[in-house]
């Protein structure tokens, strides 16, 4: 089952964590102080990953001049 799941960090902020198959960590977010930012973040979550455009950066760290000209 894939869910957004909302916690509480060490330091009292909350977060959210995307779970997939088996319960695995896909991803983490960042803090938020409120729960209802933490809410409109999952939804923006949602909304915007359905359409966004993947960047493959792994290309240019393997060959070293590729990185070298996409850093500058």
């Amino acid at each position: 089952m894939r869910l957004f799941e909302i916690f509480k960090d060490r330091n009292k902020q909350y977060r959210f964590r995307l779970l997939g198959a088996k319960n695995m960590v896909i991803a983490v977010s960042e803090a938020y102080a409120e729960k209802s930012a933490v809410v409109a973040a999952i939804n923006a979550t949602r909304e915007y990953a359905a359409t966004s455009r993947i960047k493959d950066r792994s290309v240019l760290a393997e060959v070293p001049a590729l990185a070298e000209a996409a850093a500058s």
